[in-house]
């Protein structure tokens, strides 16, 4: 119902909830709420006695009826309990936020309680029917009464819900009261329908009763409230109406003190201002449609040495001339029409020509039509003359720094290139107009991204650096190296984010690396005399020591010695002084090959022949568990070579093969001669080459870590090297270490009359 008072003015209307609470279909909503929450309040109670009423039961029957069937009926309760139980819980917290229970709510505790009875009447019939003791019999009907009457105080608030329980209990139980016709039974069963009328009407009763006692308190609520906001909108609408006519008294009083306030500071102002203007350094005036002053103020009078009269009413034309008119009437015109103007003119006064910069403000009138024009004039002549003396400072700076024998840059704050003087043109090959301004100017000096981003942060880590080298990429292509300076952090220059100097000194970084370079290949030299000291001294002197040895055994004991004796001796003497002999043309022929005094004189030969002839001076120092075998392929009789220097490079392959498989096995040779080339291999089953260190295989005097006790100078690969490129050929090696090496020599046979004069030149 609405209790609201339609009051003018601020009266409160009632809220739309507070309507809808007042219809009565809102209101009977409101009290099946209200009533299914007294069901959930007595619920929790009804359950727990029904339990505990089940289990009395079964306690006091367990001897005199069937255990099975009185098991089920205990488990059956126990579980529709619990779910009676949970749907409590779910309902509890619906009624909670949303105020009434659903359809489907409502049907799931109508079938619970009416399972409950079922289960109340069946323990009923099941005591009666299967039972012979009459306490027993009373004790199921007075509890199965019990749980009706308690449905009636439970179950009472939801009618549905107490009549399901109600006659899902006591009709079971009565008519099987009626059904054992012996007395006492159809007495009980006529107690029985007589209790269940009485709970009947009892339960009918207290239902209503509670249904109108909580419409009551509702209509009761719903009357407080709106009495209390007929009161609210009451008072609201009194203090309106009084701070309204507070506000008005106050507002006139305010206005009247503002007005006062108005006419003073006017006048205040009006004066300030005539003072200000009069100590301002500015020419003031203030110039009528008419072109006729209106005001000057003081500093315009004193400068001309005029008064006030003579200015004020009179035109231009007649205090300066037709002259000065002509030249400012063009401005005065334009700002007549709304459009301010600002220009400058010379005029001489008692101190001399002066410049002034004159501001032409266009005043408005109410109708929106220029009806003024203020004018201010400043002196500007000395700025101008600063102005004009830093353009000549900046100019004079400009050619310093255009032409200082360094380079000079300088950077934006965003990285751009604004500054590029001569100096960085000729260096770089970039023009400023290339470089100055542009977005890819410092990718033009530096076009990788990396480097770029190094350098960048470099110079813009604001701390000062001097000497620090860094490469240039230049128009031509070109890296030079530029030394560069930055000093912008001691010395910042406004609008600047970075700036320095630079010197081109690629000379100063070649002469040095050059010098690097000599420094290293000093020290090569002397490790490589070093190393030569070392392996002359070994490798000479075990070949000199087997030959003395062979001497002494041969002068001592040369008489009592076989003939075969003595030619093994010589064999061997013969076998070492071929060693040192080898040794020696090695360490010449490496010698002479740094020094670039290798010669080159192809010719026809028969590498056929010379590969035989290398082969037969090889057995000579193998040993007998080496095995030989040569194979060759295409017209070797007449392949234009240098013949020496294929010896040195056989000589060297078979000694290497030879000297590297200590355990023997076969040696292989193979020749293939083509039209322009021929391919020279030896393969040996010996000790390999490790794989690491093989980059220094062709360095003199390397030794790999395998080769043990096994005697070597380290200069066998490095001849062929240098023997293999004076052919213009190549050497590679194929090597598994502990499974044997193949090294081969692929050289081009070239005619006499076909060698260029780049192929004599040493490599």
């Amino acid at each position: 119902m609405d209790l609201g008072l339609g009051m003018a003015g601020g009266a409160r209307q009632a809220t739309p909830l507070e309507s809808e609470a007042s219809t009565p279909t809102a209101l009977s909503g409101r009290v099946r709420a209200e009533l299914e929450r007294a069901l959930f309040r007595r619920m929790p109670a009804a359950l727990s006695a029904s339990l505990i009423c089940a289990g009395l039961v079964a306690y006091n029957v367990w001897a005199d009826v069937p255990r099975i069937p009185l098991v089920a009926w205990i488990a059956l309760m126990v579980a529709g309990t619990c779910g009676r139980f949970w749907l409590w819980h779910r309902g509890r917290f619906k009624l909670g936020g949303v105020g009434s229970l659903s359809h489907r709510d409502r049907t799931a505790l109508v079938a619970g309680a009416a399972f409950g009875g079922v289960l109340w009447g069946a323990i009923t019939a099941l005591v009666v029917l299967s039972s012979a003791s009459a306490p027993d019999v009373m004790l199921v009907a007075f509890v199965s009464a019990g749980i009706g009457a308690g449905a009636m105080a439970g179950f009472s608030v939801y009618p549905a819900m107490f009549y399901a329980s109600l006659f899902s209990n006591l009709v079971p139980a009565t008519a099987v009261l009626f059904i054992r016709a012996e007395p006492p039974y159809p007495i009980m069963g006529a107690t029985l329908l007589v209790f269940a009328a009485a709970v009947l009407f009892f339960g009918r009763n207290l239902r209503r009763g509670m249904e109108k006692s909580v419409v009551l308190r509702f209509e009761n609520l719903d009357l407080v409230r709106g009495l209390a906001r007929a009161r609210e909108d009451a008072e609201a609408l009194v203090e309106e109406r009084t701070q309204a006519l507070s506000r008005a008294n106050r507002d006139l009083e305010w206005r009247i003190r503002e007005t006062n306030r108005t006419e003073a500071a006017l006048r205040d102002t009006a004066a300030q201002l005539n003072l200000i203007a009069d100590n301002l350094p500015v020419y003031i005036s203030l110039i009528g449609p008419d072109f006729r002053y209106r005001f000057v103020n003081a500093k315009y009078r004193l400068s001309l040495g005029l008064a006030a009269k003579d200015f004020v009413g009179r035109p231009i034309s007649e205090v300066f001339g037709a002259k000065v008119f002509e030249e400012v009437k063009p401005h005065l015109e334009r700002a007549l029409a709304g459009h301010p103007a600002v220009y400058e003119v010379t005029r001489r006064f008692s101190e001399g020509e002066r410049i002034l910069r004159v501001v032409l403000v266009p005043q408005r009138g109410e109708d929106g039509a220029g009806n003024s024009v203020v004018s201010l004039a400043v002196d500007v002549t000395d700025e101008r003359l600063r102005e004009h003396a830093l353009r000549e400072s900046e100019e004079r700076l400009r050619r310093v720094i255009q032409n200082m024998p360094v380079m000079m840059y300088a950077l934006d704050h965003e990285g751009h290139i604004i500054a590029w003087n001569r100096e960085c043109e000729r260096v770089t090959g970039f023009a400023a107009a290339r470089i100055v301004g542009q977005a890819k100017g410092f990718s033009f000096l530096f076009p990788e991204a990396p480097y770029r981003d190094e350098v960048r942060r470099s110079i813009f880590s604001h701390e000062d650096f001097r000497d620090w080298e860094a490469g240039v990429t230049c128009a031509d292509g070109t890296v030079k190296t530029v030394s560069w300076f930055n000093i912008s952090g001691s010395f910042p220059v406004p609008g600047w984010g970075s700036w320095g100097i630079g010197v081109d000194v690629s000379d100063r970084t070649r002469a040095r690396e050059s010098l690097e370079q000599a420094l290293v290949h000093e020290r090569e030299l002397g490790e490589l005399k070093s190393r030569f000291v070392a392996m002359a001294s070994h490798e000479f002197r075990t070949p000199l020591t087997s030959i003395q040895a062979s001497v002494d055994l041969i002068r001592r004991y040369g008489e009592r010695m076989s003939e075969e004796q003595k030619f093994e001796n010589f064999r061997s003497i013969n076998r070492e002084i071929a060693t040192v002999t080898a040794l020696l043309e090695d360490i010449l022929t490496l010698g002479r090959a740094e020094a670039g005094q290798v010669g080159f004189h192809p010719a026809a030969i028969d590498l056929q022949a010379l590969c035989l002839d290398q082969l037969e001076r090889a057995k000579l120092v193998a040993k007998s568990n080496h095995e030989f075998k040569f194979d060759w392929v295409g017209q070797c009789e007449a392949v234009f070579a240098d013949e020496q220097l294929v010896r040195h490079i056989l000589t060297n392959m078979l000694s290497n093969a030879i000297k590297y498989s200590p355990k023997g096995g076969l040696i292989a040779v193979n020749l293939i001669c083509g039209e322009r080339d021929f391919r020279l291999s030896v393969s040996d089953r010996g000790i390999g080459i490790p794989a690491e260190g093989r980059e220094l295989l062709f360095d003199a005097f390397h030794r790999f870590a395998n080769v043990g006790t096994i005697s070597g100078t380290g200069l066998g690969f490095a001849i062929m090297h240098r023997a293999a490129e004076r052919h213009g050929g190549t050497i590679s090696v194929e090597s598994v270490e502990g499974v044997g090496t193949t090294v081969t020599a692929l050289l081009p046979s070239t005619p006499p009359e076909m060698v260029s004069v780049a192929a004599l030149q040493p490599k």
